[in-house]
């Protein structure tokens, strides 16, 4: 009787200890949620008074672009040769101006533009910046795109918001998502986590399959619910037919796979940069965003999102021009 004793009080213990572990393991996993929620209280309300000016909505996302590339050039890959030197702030400046000049250069001339992307490029590889001609095409085509929804479209406020919306909100979940599930397997050991590609854990070793379905049904949900409803609330002054296809007109299912697709693109953007911090040895791109880390850290999400959705849009003008 007194081992049967002795053995109940020790795994009374180990309970103990086992719960109190997992606890402080997820009052750690939750304490940069106050900054990021200050970042979010004082951000959000910000870009949407920018957005709803032109002008403004230009400049913001052109200031972004500045400083994505700044901070991708900051991404210097970690070398072993003795040889390698860092680039010198000049150098930085240079490739981070010829990137938001190209992107705000001749807006309505995609030939020339091309073209003018062609030449730079080739300077890159010349200069042997092999790292820095992945950042001239990684962040110069999509902010191009940002510039030329600013200038060409009527309805860019709501196109613009509707778009960060859905990768943004996509990438909450993941987080969200994420977090929850490490902390229920901490809590109770016999869960397991879903089964994740090896190749994506050797870019990201903390990504998890949990994470990924959490970020699908935060941008699913964001394209379902959130962007009708925002738009009933704000009502835009100017939205285009164009607008009301794709986001209004649409039946839920359409907007479902609309959401399935950005976020995705949204996922894939996050781990190209975050394979670009494995090789830099970084964990975040900067730290101007307290609770997020950079600028590149939050707009690498719509790097891909935001090219397929302008192919989208242009797609559907051309459509109707024709019937």
């Amino acid at each position: 009787m007194a081992v049967i004793k002795v053995r109940t009080n020790q795994q009374k213990d180990d309970v103990k200890s086992t719960l109190s572990s997992s606890s402080s393991s997820s009052s750690s996993v939750w304490s940069d949620i106050p900054r990021r929620l200050f970042t979010i209280c004082v951000g959000v309300p910000a870009i949407w008074k920018l957005l709803q000016q032109p002008t403004l909505a230009y400049v913001f996302f052109m200031g972004a672009h500045a400083l994505c590339i700044w901070e991708f050039t900051l991404l210097e890959p970690s070398s072993t040769s003795s040889n390698h030197k860092r680039p010198s702030l000049i150098s930085r400046v240079g490739v981070s101006i010829t990137s938001v000049v190209l992107a705000s250069s001749v807006p309505n001339n995609d030939t020339i533009f091309f073209l003018m992307l062609v030449l730079t490029a080739g300077t890159f590889v010349m200069m042997q910046r092999r790292h820095w001609l992945t950042g001239l095409l990684l962040l110069t085509i999509p902010f191009r795109s940002w510039a030329q929804i600013q200038l060409r479209y009527d309805d860019a406020f709501i196109n613009s918001v509707s778009l960060l919306l859905v990768v943004w909100n996509a990438d909450t979940g993941a987080m969200l998502m994420g977090r929850i599930a490490g902390i229920a397997i901490r809590t109770y050991p016999s869960l397991n986590r879903l089964p994740m590609p090896q190749w994506i854990l050797q870019i990201s070793p903390k990504k998890s399959m949990e994470g990924f379905l959490g970020g699908i049904l935060g941008g699913v949900w964001t394209a379902v619910q959130w962007i009708p409803a925002i738009v009933h609330w704000a009502s835009p002054p100017s939205r285009s037919d164009t607008f009301d296809i794709i986001w209004l007109t649409s039946s839920w299912r359409q907007r479902a796979v609309l959401g399935v697709v950005l976020s995705l693109l949204a996922i894939i953007g996050d781990l190209t940069e975050s394979s670009i911090k494995r090789q830099s040895q970084a964990k975040d791109s900067g730290s101007i965003l307290p609770g997020h880390g950079g600028i590149l850290d939050r707009f690498d999400s719509s790097l891909l999102a935001v090219l397929f959705y302008q192919v989208i849009y242009c797609w559907i003008e051309e459509t109707k021009t024709k019937l």
